[in-house]
């Protein structure tokens, strides 16, 4: 997570910034801002939320150049905001992260990809698999998207970032499991606790401001 510029070959960071503009392009272009503005209560919980995960993005642990951690939340934002408005809100926050620690922005197409284009889509994924196979059950929401989901997320972006780092930097096999692997358990039941816990508190409280929760879906009838 947060790999710096000196580990890869420039040219291969442009290619990734192509990438990941392209990804950001096509979440701006088809994200359901009208719905979004017309539920103030959404708006909100995003403005909330873009702090909160602003923070957490500063609370990262490392000792070696591309061996940090820190909470992702984009299972959360996703379930909450859709995966179009999910990528562009993660994508701020990290641009506004990067501004701070005066990080390389040639690295924001690299770290966006991993951080948010694979965990964001596949938190996607996820979503329609259990909408089309699970039960429509309130529990089955929570425990499937938001505990097991956010775990699962981090457990993707480790080992995509793991496969990156070993084909294209120095760093070798044993130096990641040392540095890198060791440490991500913690990290993957802290982003279950969060995205669980808050995505509870918000289909119980306060439902309207998630997108992709249904009071009649969910619990009419149940």
């Amino acid at each position: 997570m947060n790999l710096p510029a000196q580990l890869f070959v420039n040219d291969w960071l442009v290619l990734t910034n192509f990438i990941f503009g392209y990804f950001l392009y096509r979440a701006l272009r088809f994200a359901p801002w009208r719905s979004l503005l017309n539920n103030a209560v959404m708006v909100n919980a995003l403005v909330g939320l873009s702090f909160g995960a602003f923070a957490l993005w500063q609370l990262s642990a490392g000792i070696r150049p591309g061996f940090n951690f820190h909470i992702l939340g984009s299972a959360l934002f996703m379930l909450m905001f859709g995966w179009h408005i999910a990528a562009v809100s993660i994508t701020l926050v990290m641009l506004a992260t990067w501004l701070r620690t005066d990080a390389g922005l040639i690295t924001l197409g690299l770290n966006g990809l991993l951080m948010i284009a694979v965990p964001v889509l596949f938190s996607d994924w996820l979503l329609r698999f259990s909408k089309k196979n699970l039960p429509k059950n309130l529990f089955l929401f929570v425990l499937f998207n938001g505990f097991l989901c956010g775990a699962l997320t981090i457990v993707l972006d480790t080992l995509a970032t793991s496969v990156v780092l070993l084909g294209f930097s120095h760093y070798t096999w044993a130096e990641i499991q040392h540095h890198y692997l060791l440490s991500i358990p913690v990290l993957i039941i802290s982003e279950a606790f969060i995205t669980g816990a808050l995505i509870t508190s918000f289909v119980v409280f306060q439902p309207q401001a998630v997108l992709n929760f249904s009071d009649a879906e969910y619990l009419a009838g149940k």
